[in-house]
């Protein structure tokens, strides 16, 4: 059965990444969700999808250039609407309070850093942030993902245990995916939706990857994909795709 996973929470209805966007998905039939994970000039670990914090902050520049408090500083929600102001960006210790908290299955992206500090802090990232993932329930699924296969194989060498899934660009899973994937310690490949064709869907499978396919918000197309076959898609409209819970159903 296609798994449903919730790209950045529920980030059709509420700001993407926050808490604003998970706790909703616990009133849903939702077993996965998606977030990002950033770093600060000092060092620390920030849930946040873009280099800079331009499009869903108050605030502008890269994050790999700002403070953890200048980052904290943001807020997160106005952009969205003013009943989400003055929502804070998230950190690796919320993330962990609720996974445990809800018991969600996790896929984790690791983000690019930029800068001329990169190296630095792309290894500061995976150092602090291989404790946080050892702490989760062995019972939580766990997924890291990266557009970037050098951050994917930074990881994979200092957290063997875990899966690893390489995303791949609109237009970009060319004739030598396979070597990207085996480099990077790949279990599953994430594929844009342009290029979920059947053909490619069942290539991968074959070869014993899993393929979970992005960012689908067209209901018809997640039907498509379902009879195609494929393990997964990630969407903004998870609550529009999957049943709400029983109780909160009730209370709607």
């Amino acid at each position: 059965m296609t798994k449903i996973i919730a790209h950045r929470g529920l980030s059709a209805i509420a700001p993407e990444n926050t808490l604003r966007s998970f706790e909703p998905m616990l009133d849903y039939n939702l077993d996965w969700f998606e977030t990002d994970v950033s770093i600060t000039a000092d060092g620390q670990l920030i849930l946040l999808h873009d280099d800079k914090l331009d499009r869903t902050t108050d605030h502008a520049g890269e994050i790999t250039a700002m403070t953890y408090d200048e980052v904290m500083d943001a807020d997160a929600g106005s952009w969205f609407g003013p009943e989400f102001a003055k929502t804070q960006l998230l950190t690796m210790d919320d993330l962990l309070s609720f996974v445990d908290d809800s018991g969600m299955n996790l896929n984790l992206e690791l983000k690019g850093v930029t800068g001329p500090n990169c190296s630095a802090l792309a290894d500061q990232l995976i150092a602090q942030l291989v404790p946080y993932l050892r702490e989760i329930n062995d019972q939580v699924n766990l997924i890291i993902s990266s557009f970037n296969p050098v951050m994917l194989m930074k990881m994979h060498a200092a957290a063997p245990e875990l899966d690893y899934a390489v995303l791949y660009d609109e237009g970009q899973f060319l004739d030598d995916w396979q070597l990207i994937a085996d480099a990077c310690n790949a279990r599953y490949i994430h594929i844009d939706k342009a290029d979920a064709t059947p053909e490619n869907i069942a290539k991968i499978q074959d070869r014993g990857f899993e393929v979970n396919v992005y960012t689908v918000n067209n209901l018809e197309t997640v039907e498509t994909l379902s009879d195609y076959g494929v393990d997964g898609i990630f969407t903004d409209v998870a609550n529009e795709i999957v049943a709400p819970k029983v109780s909160a159903a009730i209370a709607v």
